[in-house]
């Protein structure tokens, strides 16, 4: 898994948000607000729901200026799309068809994507990696909070 100091693996992948297609890069998002890109396993998936939904409750304004962040899952745009319209996501679910997930180090041996988050800066540098601890609850995100206000 990448750590604090790595470089970001650079992707364009399609995604979806608000009901609308598009392509994403992470070059690009970077350059105009630091972006915390969360790898999760699956759509519809139980923890992953609550892992989703903790990113979207969160309020990142009050942490920086501006935070982008970034859903990254295997599968297809129009799972996606009912997935993040079921839980009135704020934020773009991107289709990983490319293996961004093992650029990243966080694909598991039987090729499913452990529920990560890497706060990414304007250089594409890792700032900080978190990885859920697997228990099922609902995610500890306090550490990715602080490394977001510590920018």
């Amino acid at each position: 898994m990448l750590d604090a100091g790595d470089p970001a693996p650079d992707f364009d992948l399609e995604g979806t948000a608000g009901g609308q297609s598009g392509a994403y890069r992470l070059s690009v998002a970077a350059s105009q607000a630091p972006v915390v890109v969360a790898f999760y396993t699956g759509d519809f998936e139980p923890r992953c729901r609550r892992y989703l939904t903790a990113l979207r409750d969160t309020d990142w304004g009050s942490l920086a200026d501006a935070v982008a962040v970034l859903g990254v899952a295997p599968g297809d745009l129009e799972t996606h799309r009912e997935f993040a319209a079921d839980l009135g996501l704020p934020f773009p679910l991107l289709v990983d068809h490319a293996g961004i997930d093992a650029q990243f180090g966080v694909q598991r041996p039987d090729g499913s994507t452990r529920r990560t988050a890497f706060l990414v800066d304007e250089r594409c540098r890792v700032r900080f990696a978190w990885a859920d601890d697997g228990s099922g609850d609902a995610p500890d995100l306090g550490p990715v909070l602080d490394a977001v206000s510590a920018l």
